[in-house]
């Protein structure tokens, strides 16, 4: 996971979970914590623990909100020109995102 973009990492894994038609909640949120890495598995075990009856929209925006970083104005500026909201995105997630990138400049 080093260096690895956590909007990237999500969105490959919907992928992937669409892909293989997964809809129970429980066995996404396995399978997500099965694809993490040494301190980011420890962060999602805890945030599983902690948060008994999530689904896996919460745990993608805690996820982001603690993983995400930009690197430079460009960056921020790219994401910003692509940005849409998903299909099924709830407004608060896709404005927490755009205020994320807003907040970056």
């Amino acid at each position: 996971m080093k260096d690895t973009n956590p909007d990237v990492h999500i969105t490959v894994f919907k992928k992937i979970i669409k892909a293989n038609g997964e809809i129970m909640e429980v066995d996404i949120i396995n399978l997500f914590g099965f694809i993490l890495q040494d301190n980011i598995l420890e962060w999602g075990e805890n945030f599983v623990q902690d948060h008994h009856n999530c689904i896996f929209e919460e745990l993608e925006q805690a996820f982001c909100k603690c993983f995400w970083t930009m690197r430079d104005d460009k960056e921020v500026y790219m994401q910003l020109k692509n940005l849409q909201q998903q299909v099924g995105e709830q407004v608060e997630v896709y404005y927490e995102h755009l205020l994320k990138l807003a907040n970056c400049l």
